[in-house]
This record gives structure tokens, C-alpha cells and sequence, in this order.
């Protein structure tokens, strides 16, 4: 559960973005039909983060929109 709060905090639509532009560099440089599946690939975790979604979120009971979940809380003591 930690992981998917983590995942929609701002941090980690920034780690998204960033792994989603990663791969979409790697795909131009590979080249070839390889290079266009990471391309199209990289589609799924820019859009993620530019849209603030995340479709793994319901199978942990948590609302697809990364601004519904509340943001983690330090633990005190």
C-alpha cells in the first residue's frame, strides 16, 4: 500500500515521467520494431504521470485519480 501512496505523490509522477521519457529515448536509439514498442511503451507511464492516474490503483482499493489518495503520513514515536 506504501508503494501506490508513493507512486502518486508528486515524487513519484516525477520518477514516471522520467522512466517514461528514459524509455522512449532508448526506443529511438534501439531502432527498428523494438524500438517502436518501447516507444509506444513509453506512452503508458508519461501518460500516467501527465494525467495524474494510475489503473493499478483499484486492485489495492484505491480511486484510479493519484489526487484522491491522501498522502502518506509520517509515523510518530
Amino acid at each position: 500500500m506504501r508503494f501506490f501512496t508513493f507512486m502518486n505523490s508528486r515524487t513519484g509522477r516525477v520518477i514516471r515521467a522520467l522512466m517514461g521519457i528514459t524509455v522512449l529515448a532508448a526506443g529511438a536509439v534501439v531502432g527498428g520494431g523494438l524500438g517502436i514498442g518501447l516507444m509506444v511503451f513509453s506512452v503508458l507511464p508519461l501518460g500516467t504521470a501527465m494525467f495524474g492516474v494510475c489503473p493499478l490503483n483499484p486492485l489495492v482499493g484505491l480511486p484510479v485519480r493519484a489526487c484522491a489518495v491522501a498522502p502518506a503520513r509520517p509515523k510518530r514515536g
